[in-house]
C-alpha cells in the first residue's frame, strides 16, 4: 500500500523549496511527489510536516571513520553497525565506512567487518568502502600511523576489492608509483581523491590526466597554497572539475576558510563529510585509538602530540554551521549533502527527490535540526 509524507517543503537542487506531499510505492522508492499543502485522500500518512518541516535527499557521508564509541578500525560486526546506527541520527543514510592506515592483515579484517554488515544494513546503507591510507606521505601524516604507509598496491586493493567493494581510495599522489595506481583504479571503477600529500600543482596535473576525482579534506594535511607553487589547496581553485570534500566544523576549517571555499567554489563541486571518529556523539573525554589515544577538547579530539585526529562533528551540524556562515539557499547547500556525492560515487538511484529514485530521505526542522530518517521508505531514526 502507498505512504505519504504529507505538507513539507521539499528541499532540491535546482528547485525551488514548496509544499509537498511524497508518496511512497511499496517497493522502498519514490513513486509521486504531489504539488500543495493537501495529500490526496485515500493514502497512508506516515508523516505530517506541517507545512513547516524540510524534506531533503538523505544525507551521504563519504568520509567517515566511527561514531559512538566505535570506529571501523576495530574490525568487528559490531563497530560497523553501531556507527551505522549513529549516522542516522545526523539523517544520514548512505555513509562510506572509512579505514585507517594500517597492516594488510588489519585492513582485510576492516573490509570484512564492513562487508559483513552489508549482508544486513538495518540502519543507514553502506554501499562501498573508503580506503583512506595506507598509500600517503610520511610527512603529512597528521594522526596516521606513519609506521604502516607503504606505496600504492594495486594487488593489495584489489584483495581488499574482494572482500569488500572499494568505492573511494585516499592516497598522497606524488608517491612513486601512484600515476600508475590512480590509472589502474580508474579501470577498477574506483574513485581517487588526493589526501595526506605534499603534491605540487604540476603533481595534481598529472594525477588529474590518470583519474583523479577528488580532493580530501581540503586544506587539512596537503600542500599550502604559496605564490611560488600554488599546491593542492591552490589546485581545488584552479580546477573547475575537481570535487572537493570539506569538514565544516569551525576547527579543520575556520569559519573565514569556510566562507572563502563557498564563495569562490561552485556548490557543484563541493562535498561535506565529518571525517568522525569513534569519539563523536560522545562529547568532551579520552577515548581509545588503535593502539593510542584520542583527546576530545572544546569540539577538537587530537592525539596527545596535539594533531588533530579526524573530527566529532556531525553531518547536521557541519550543514547548520555551513548555512549560518554563508547564507546560502538551503537547496543550494542540498547538493554538497547528498547529490554531489551520489553523482561522483554512480549511485544513480538516490541523492535527489525524484520518482522513481530511494526513499531515503532526511526531515529537518526549520533549525535544520534531524527530526526523522527514512531510508527505503522505512523510519529508522525518529528525534
Amino acid at each position: 500500500m502507498p505512504r505519504i509524507l504529507t505538507d513539507v517543503l521539499l528541499v532540491s537542487p535546482n528547485d525551488y523549496i514548496r509544499p509537498v506531499s511524497l508518496e511512497i510505492g511499496d517497493d522502498g522508492l519514490i513513486s509521486r511527489i504531489h504539488e500543495g499543502h493537501r495529500p490526496p485522500e485515500g493514502i497512508e500518512v506516515i508523516f505530517d510536516g506541517g507545512g513547516e518541516v524540510y524534506l531533503t535527499a538523505g544525507f551521504i557521508d563519504i568520509h567517515t571513520h566511527g561514531a559512538k564509541g566505535f570506529d571501523l578500525s576495530y574490525g568487528t560486526l559490531e563497530a560497523v553497525e553501531a556507527h551505522a546506527e549513529a549516522k542516522l541520527a545526523e539523517g544520514v543514510t548512505t555513509f562510506l565506512p572509512t579505514t585507517w592506515t594500517a597492516s594488510p592483515e588489519h585492513k582485510i579484517r576492516m573490509a570484512e567487518a564492513a562487508a559483513a554488515y552489508r549482508k544486513n544494513q538495518r540502519f543507514a546503507r553502506a554501499p562501498f568502502l573508503h580506503v583512506e591510507g595506507p598509500y600517503l606521505n610520511p610527512a603529512q601524516a597528521g594522526a596516521q600511523d606513519t609506521r604502516y604507509m607503504r606505496r600504492p598496491d594495486v594487488e593489495e586493493i584489489r584483495r581488499i576489492h574482494e572482500v569488500c567493494p572499494v568505492g573511494l581510495i585516499s592516497l598522497a599522489i606524488e608517491l612513486d608509483g601512484a600515476l600508475p595506481f590512480l590509472s589502474e583504479m580508474r579501470k577498477m571503477g574506483i574513485v581517487t581523491s588526493a589526501a595526506h600529500s605534499a603534491a605540487s600543482y604540476s603533481d595534481f596535473e598529472a594525477a588529474r590526466e590518470m583519474g583523479l576525482a577528488h580532493l580530501t579534506h581540503y586544506c587539512n594535511q596537503m600542500s599550502a597554497l604559496h605564490h611560488r607553487n600554488v599546491g593542492l589547496v591552490g589546485a581545488a581553485l584552479l580546477d573547475d572539475g575537481v570535487m572537493i570534500e570539506v569538514i565544516c566544523d569551525g576547527i579543520h576549517l575556520c569559519p573565514d576558510m569556510i566562507r572563502l571555499v563557498f564563495k569562490h567554489r561552485s556548490c557543484d563541486r563541493l562535498m561535506l563529510i565529518t571525517d568522525s571518529i569513534a569519539a563523536a556523539h560522545l562529547g568532551d573525554g579520552r577515548y581509545p585509538l588503535h593502539d593510542g589515544e584520542i583527546i576530545v577538547k572544546d569540539g577538537a579530539a587530537r592525539i596527545p602530540a596535539g594533531n588533530l585526529a579526524g573530527s566529532i562533528v556531525t553531518f547536521d551540524e557541519a550543514l547548520r554551521k555551513v548555512a549560518s556562515l554563508t547564507g546560502l539557499p538551503l537547496n543550494e547547500l542540498s547538493k554538497t549533502c547528498a547529490a554531489n556525492q551520489a553523482k561522483s560515487l554512480r549511485l544513480s538511484d538516490r541523492g535527489r527527490i525524484l520518482p522513481g529514485l530511494l526513499a531515503d530521505l532526511t526531515l529537518l526542522t526549520p533549525g535544520l535540526e534531524v527530526v526523522a530518517t527514512y531510508v527505503g521508505g522505512e523510519l529508522r531514526y525518529s528525534a
